[in-house]
């Protein structure tokens, strides 16, 4: 699978409903833009037709995974699966809701070609386009976990949690093969880990809709986020993320 441009990987917990018009139109921008493609769709222990769904949407791509956790891992655990069993050349992970649309990856192209190791879509950008914003509330504390995150990760970007990342498989296998969180703060921590291994993070503007039918659910997860956010600082601080690449 060498000549394998680029995997996309997609953490799906009971999203038989949603993951199929969503994949359609994942792969039909695939198609277009890198024929050279693998789609992989992590099944996080659902108990719906999630898999089989989206083995249909995606009949079209040019290959297809399927991996299935026996039980429900968090969305961290399920994207860290996929991440290190991908085979392509660039690995993006995004999220079955496709709340940001596959259609964005055309601004991502020109940072692959240069071979940027790590780049992150950001919300939080001038030229990025909220399609529909979160409900007030739910946004503020964004904004809050967003300043905690780069105060105890020590993570200059400007969007955490936006779920559209890609990754040069070299700089994917040595950062999710650290990846300790599985519940919504792993992203912080994947991105501490390419900071504290010295990848560079590129932030790219996209197009982005909240979508209202959110498997987030607003105090126990900001709870949690805030749980690993001490997490990664602690593990920090006592340097058992072992040493960096400067190190």
């Amino acid at each position: 699978m060498a000549e394998l441009r680029l995997s996309v990987v997609i953490p799906a917990w009971n999203e038989e409903r949603r993951i199929a018009p969503s994949l359609r139109r994942s792969v039909d921008v695939l198609r277009r833009l890198v024929p050279a493609h693998e789609v992989l769709v992590v099944d996080d222990g659902s108990s719906d037709g999630t898999l089989e769904a989206a083995r249909e949407a995606a009949r079209d791509a040019h290959l297809f995974t399927g991996l299935v956790n026996e039980r429900n891992l968090g969305k961290g655990g399920a994207v860290r699966r996929g991440m290190l069993e991908a085979q392509g050349e660039f690995i993006l992970f995004c999220d079955a809701d496709e709340s940001t649309p596959m259609s964005m990856l055309e601004h991502f192209l020109p940072s692959m070609d240069a071979g940027h190791p790590v780049m992150i879509g950001t919300r939080k950008n001038r030229q990025a386009v909220i399609a529909r914003h979160q409900p007030w509330l739910r946004e503020s504390m964004g904004k809050g976990f967003t300043l905690l995150a780069q105060s105890l990760a020590g993570v200059q970007v400007t969007d955490f949690t936006c779920g559209f990342k890609l990754f040069r498989r070299d700089a994917a296998r040595e950062i999710f093969s650290r990846q300790t969180l599985t519940n919504w703060s792993f992203d912080a921590e994947i991105l501490f880990l390419a900071r504290h291994l010295d990848y560079s993070i590129t932030e790219i503007p996209v197009i982005w809709t909240n979508d209202e039918d959110t498997r987030v659910r607003l105090l126990r997860d900001t709870a949690g986020s805030l749980k690993g956010l001490l997490h990664i600082a602690g593990r920090r601080l006592r340097g058992a993320y072992g040493p960096g690449r400067k190190g």
